[in-house]
């Protein structure tokens, strides 16, 4: 179950400053939102009891997902306002509001267990006690709540913008988190800060400050995937050839088909297009395409890495887990049909696979090269096969330039970024993006026919803030090709 808690700032603009006041926060941390939940239900008195009883349940969840909009720093303005301490003096006080693009609604999703004692409660007393709020982050910031509790997943905006907490302390976005002592801190501050009046002589506070925890956020969302091992007869580790790998795609793929056509899911039995366009890959007339993407992990991560494929990931659009899950769930065991067998995909120099070939799936243990090169988080990505450019560059830097942008725009990352590109490969035992060699005889990877005539480079790409895996680009990004890891640090 998912607490969702939404803040709608009632300007374009917002003025809170990170703990030690030297940049803006932006967007507010889900510790700034638990300090104005607490400061709009005391109200001067006493928090009701069950308030606080949610409120504590509320520190112990894990950190939440944080939604908000796009937005830009606007100019620094030094101002000097009385001292809060002694009300004489004046102190300097940096303004630098952040500027919202128009949309100013923040979302904060907690996920929790409803099966836990007690914790449904506690998410409907929180998602009321929300409504209270006044204001977040200065009291200019006037801001209403809003709270409910839900079992969908959320769907992004074009212009929104999803931070996830990450594992990964290179993100450069630590943000305060509630945590274990955070609500009787913030009572305990607003204590002492009373007990300045009950004497005539100004007072300083002599309070700990407020308790919180940090924690690590990177921009963006893991899209739904799936892995799985390849096995032989014998339940052991099935080798594929580094530049075959479009026919593992191939025949993942047909099985998937079979599957699907046997046993849609119940909710698109009444949509006839589902499998031809989901499952399938066809186009269609739909203005937003949607389909899974059959990608073949080559084996990397160290020194003796010998890309061979070993493992094929299923990778869906974001908001698609239901049926990327269902179909997953199909495939587990299933036994793949031989390449020269598949129809659906058209392959070149293909020859008989005698050998059966069955699917199981898993979890990509931590630390291992699937967790870490193509699952984790990072700012620096190369590929570990080409991408597939959406025409023919002739040769021409400036025309590589903008089919890589088209690349990155139709693969959805909007997260601004610089890259380079090159033919010759990032890693060990990967194959350049050449289709020939000095001699014009065929080199590289098998293609199928409709990306053969497709200019293809190895790109290096660098964001301004962490994005995680999977990423995968290009014409060919659905069937192997396009295949980002993460760069070792």
């Amino acid at each position: 179950m998912i607490l969702l808690l939404s803040v709608r700032l009632l300007d374009d603009r917002y003025h809170g400053l990170t703990a030690n006041g030297e940049k803006p926060e932006w967007p507010p941390s889900p510790f700034r939102l638990f300090q104005a939940i607490v400061a709009g239900n005391a109200c001067g008195t006493d928090l009701p009891p069950e308030v606080v009883e949610a409120l504590s349940w509320l520190e112990s969840l894990d950190p939440p997902d944080v939604i908000a909009p796009s937005a830009r720093f606007g100019q620094v303005v030094l101002s000097y306002v009385l001292n809060n301490s002694d009300g004489r003096s004046r102190t300097p006080k940096t303004i630098r509001p952040t500027l919202l693009n128009g949309d100013r609604v923040i979302q904060y999703a907690w996920k929790f267990d409803p099966t836990i004692q007690s914790a449904f409660q506690y998410a409907g007393t929180v998602a009321k006690a929300v409504r209270h709020i006044r204001a977040i982050g200065w009291g200019i910031d006037m801001a209403i709540g809003h709270g409910e509790v839900l079992e969908a997943n959320l769907a992004l905006g074009k212009s929104r913008i999803r931070y996830f907490p990450t594992d990964h302390a290179d993100t450069g976005s630590d943000w305060r988190l509630p945590g274990p002592g955070s609500l009787a801190s913030l009572q305990d501050c607003y204590s002492q800060y009373l007990r300045r009046f009950e004497s005539h002589e100004a007072t300083y506070l002599e309070s700990g400050g407020p308790i919180y925890r940090l924690q690590s956020y990177a921009t963006g969302e893991a899209r739904p995937h799936a892995v799985f091992k390849l096995l032989d007869a014998n339940e052991d580790t099935y080798r594929y050839p580094h530049a075959k790998l479009i026919h593992i795609a191939g025949m993942v793929r047909h099985v998937a088909i079979e599957r699907m056509n046997d046993d849609p899911p119940s909710w698109k039995r009444d949509d006839p297009n589902w499998l031809d366009t989901f499952v399938c890959g066809h186009r269609g007339n739909a203005e937003q395409h949607e389909q899974i993407s059959y990608v073949p992990l080559p084996s990397i991560g160290h020194q003796h890495a010998d890309a061979i494929i070993r493992n094929v990931m299923l990778i869906a659009p974001l908001g698609c887990e239901r049926e990327l899950e269902y179909v997953a769930q199909r495939l587990n065991g299933e036994e793949l049909t031989p390449e020269n067998q598949v129809r659906s995909v058209e392959l070149e120099n293909s020859s008989h696979n005698p050998k059966p070939v069955f699917l199981e799936r898993f979890n990509p243990p931590r630390g291992k090269f699937i967790a870490e090169c193509y699952l984790g988080t990072s700012n620096v990505w190369h590929t570990v096969t080409p991408v597939i450019l959406d025409g023919h560059d002739d040769k021409k830097p400036g025309k590589t330039k903008k089919l890589i942008q088209t690349a990155l725009q139709r693969a959805g990352i909007e997260t601004p970024c610089q890259f380079t590109w090159q033919a010759f490969p990032f890693l060990k035992n990967c194959l350049s993006a050449h289709k020939y060699d000095r001699d014009g005889r065929h080199t590289g990877y098998h293609r199928p026919a409709h990306l053969k005539n497709l200019t293809a480079v190895h790109v290096r790409l660098k964001f301004t803030h962490s994005v995680p895996g999977p990423i995968t680009l290009g014409a060919g990004r659905h069937c192997g090709f396009g295949l980002m890891a993460k760069e070792p640090s």
